[in-house]
């Protein structure tokens, strides 16, 4: 896909002066999502699916707003650099699907933030592209390297756990699409966060011991309790079906996507094999979407 930040007809009469190019991994939902005393906290879990991204900076008229998530990041990259706004074409592939939860939006923003900085042979730092995310929409931390928890509203770093397991993944989408921007504006987010609030604090203790430790049992157990307690706020109508799935196959834990419809499952490196637990969840349910990927450590290339 392929967008232009400029008035309409100015690429045909433009010249391309600089060029650069990124790649950022989208996410299984998330190991943890929630808050703290308020606070947010996302740990995330990048996977081995990818939006890559190609900025071309033109010579012609003045940026204009209004194009797409892409072209803002792009905007905001020239202002952080203090650059003029300048003409782009972003040019995207990405492997993830929309309004999942698989923070496909968050990936393409961050990718572009990379590629329009290396067009002017810069390098932005994570929580510089975290932060600059965050003005767009609420995103999720697969900037940061490794595995990190994140506050998903500001991009701000809290802590960094270790690199991603060497794990892979069954995720299934049911059908259906969340508007992450919609949802975090609900009139009843704080309350039910704050339902979880207990819930959520067990989950990070033990996703973060887990990883710290490579005790990955105990990051699988962390990432369950944090995909039930998210049922007050978003109810996946076929967690215990895949709780029950994940048990037949001994599989270390189940992730959701807490603000979209993916359910990822994590299994065992020397349980039931991935693609084996993929086409028995796909005969069950040939109406739902099913593939396997894994785990990989955050960060952009």
């Amino acid at each position: 896909m392929e967008f232009i930040c400029h008035p309409a007809g100015a690429a045909n009469r433009s010249t391309v002066v600089l060029r650069g190019k990124a790649a950022a991994p989208g996410t299984c939902g998330e190991l943890v999502q929630g808050t703290i005393k308020g606070e947010p906290y996302l740990i995330s879990c990048p996977i081995d699916l990818w939006s890559e991204v190609e900025v071309e900076i033109r010579e012609s008229a003045e940026i204009r707003d209004g194009l797409g998530k892409s072209c803002q990041a792009a905007k905001l990259v020239m202002e952080y650099l203090g650059l003029p706004a300048t003409p782009v074409t972003i040019k995207r592939v990405s492997a993830l699907p929309e309004s999942k939860g698989m923070a496909s939006s968050t990936a393409d923003i961050a990718a572009t933030c990379q590629a329009t900085a290396r067009a002017f042979n810069q390098e932005l730092p994570p929580e510089v592209i975290a932060a600059i995310a965050a003005k767009i929409e609420p995103s999720d931390g697969q900037m940061y390297p490794g595995i990190t928890i994140s506050n998903h509203l500001t991009g701000e770093p809290r802590r960094y756990l270790g690199e991603a397991p060497p794990l892979e993944l069954v995720v299934a989408d049911p059908g259906g699409k969340v508007d992450t921007v919609l949802f975090n504006c609900r009139q009843d987010l704080a309350s039910k966060n704050f339902q979880k609030e207990p819930m959520v604090r067990q989950a990070i203790e033990l996703v973060t011991r887990g990883i710290l430790t490579e005790d990955w049992e105990m990051m699988g157990r962390g990432a369950t309790i944090s995909a039930q307690a998210n049922q007050v706020l978003l109810p996946k109508p076929h967690l215990a079906q895949w709780r029950q799935w994940a048990a037949d196959f001994k599989a270390l834990g189940v992730l959701v996507a807490h603000s979209g419809t993916v359910m990822g499952m994590i299994m065992r490196p020397d349980g039931v094999a991935v693609e084996e637990a993929a086409a028995y969840i796909r005969s069950k349910r040939p109406d739902w979407v099913i593939w396997h990927t894994s785990m990989v450590s955050g960060g952009l290339r």
